[in-house]
């Protein structure tokens, strides 16, 4: 039995409050913007049910150990293959429409895909889904999530493989692949609310700018402290993965997550979170 202070994670709360900082302001710079109402409403809906979902999930431990990687990958790859469906938008394939709305199903699956090839014991088929994952990110094409998911996946592959050789072409295949999508990215132009929102809150004032700047480096920062020390590993990948995912919106016009307009990486983000609530959850109950 250990000390009363060890039976709870030091940082709990943070898992759920971690997104607040970034929804709120986000919310905020869209309504003070005069963004269609329906939009951001929409954003602040999605996040707020996602905290009360986390919740539930973290309180009666998803059973992840238990769900067999394969159909998820197998059903994750089929929903980033209608994205080519139809003709798209300028060439650019990365929404599936589901009634009036078009959500970015990459930006999705992205972390439920790298969590699956975490469990994956056959060390070649996660090689195989990691590479088969970035060359349909190279078609839709998306620059932004090449580069972050192909690090995740580096990390991950590193650990399943000891040999030098094969490690060596791993990191070459990724940095390959990030380097040509950077070279054919795509000129989509930016949408305020979306891409440019950190520009739209550094005109309501600098403290504001600097605020919502913090706001989004807390997003990935649970996935640096509060992993226990066996999950360690996959908690990297993904607070690597969405450190990436929100860098590379200095370079680009990729979506800003959970701050500007999209529910597609609200959901990405929850999937993440609700794997490390339950990673934290059962950490805490082998302590007790």
């Amino acid at each position: 039995m250990t000390d009363q202070t060890d039976q709870k994670p030091r940082f709990s709360p943070f898992l759920f409050l971690a997104i607040l900082p970034a929804l709120l302001l986000g919310t905020y710079t869209m309504a003070f913007s005069e963004v269609p109402r329906t939009l951001w409403m929409m954003n602040l809906g999605f996040g707020m049910m996602g905290i009360a979902l986390q919740w539930v999930f973290f309180r009666f431990r998803p059973v992840f150990k238990k769900v067999n990687p394969y159909p998820i990958i197998l059903i994750s790859i089929l929903l980033l293959l209608l994205t080519f469906w139809d003709d798209g938008y300028q060439d650019v394939h990365r929404w599936v429409s589901i009634g009036n709305f078009k959500v970015n199903i990459g930006l999705i699956v992205s972390p439920l895909i790298l969590i699956q090839i975490h469990k994956m014991e056959n060390k070649i088929m996660a090689l195989l889904v990691s590479l088969l994952s970035v060359l349909i990110f190279l078609f839709q094409p998306d620059a932004s999530l090449v580069t972050a998911f192909s690090a995740a996946a580096v990390m991950l592959l590193f650990r399943k493989n000891s040999s030098n050789i094969t490690k060596g072409l791993i990191l070459i295949a990724a940095f390959g692949a990030s380097v040509f999508a950077w070279y054919n990215l795509d000129s989509l132009p930016a949408v305020s609310y979306v891409e440019d929102i950190l520009s739209l809150a550094w005109k309501i004032s600098w403290v504001f700018g600097i605020c919502s700047v913090l706001s989004l480096v807390l997003l990935p920062l649970p996935f640096f402290v509060l992993a226990s020390k066996e999950k360690r590993t996959m908690a990297y990948s993904l607070g690597l993965y969405f450190s990436l995912i929100l860098l590379v919106t200095i370079f680009g016009n990729f979506p800003v997550m959970v701050m500007g307009y999209g529910i597609s990486p609200i959901i990405g983000y929850f999937i993440g979170m609700v794997w490390l609530g339950d990673g934290v959850s059962k950490s805490k109950e082998k302590n007790l």
